[in-house]
Formats: C-alpha cells, sequence, structure tokens
C-alpha cells in the first residue's frame, strides 16, 4: 500500500534507497566499463569477462522483485 500524497511510509523510503544504489551501482559499471580498455589482465581477461558477466547478470536477478508469479 502507498502513501498518501506528499509523504513517506518505511516502504516508499526503502524502495527510493533501493533505486538510489542501483543506480550508484549502474554509475560505476559505466565508469569501469569505460577505462575497462586501459587496463591490461593478459591471457586472464579472456577468462574473466565470462566470470563477470554471469556474476553481474545473477546480482541483477537477485535484486530484481521476483515475489509476483509468473504466468505460465
Amino acid at each position: 500500500m502507498g502513501s498518501k500524497s506528499f509523504s513517506f511510509n518505511k516502504s516508499d523510503l526503502l524502495k527510493v534507497v533501493k533505486n538510489a544504489a542501483l543506480v550508484g551501482v549502474a554509475a560505476f559499471l559505466t565508469y569501469a566499463g569505460q577505462n575497462l580498455t586501459k587496463i591490461d589482465l593478459g591471457p586472464l581477461g579472456v577468462m574473466l569477462v565470462p566470470v563477470i558477466t554471469v556474476l553481474i547478470d545473477s546480482s541483477v536477478k537477485w535484486v530484481n522483485d521476483n515475489t509476483k508469479s509468473e504466468k505460465v
């Protein structure tokens, strides 16, 4: 249930904090992605890219609200 106009309840505040954290992570990933070409990982770079991709995908799925039932 939402809050009244011009007020916050705990649920609304939690959503704002969660959204701010996601925006911060997105900004960090954008910064890291733009500067990735300056990093020389050597032969391990080929192995690290898929691992990092799986970790990012897993974290996005973990953060999303999956409490809603899926329609089959």
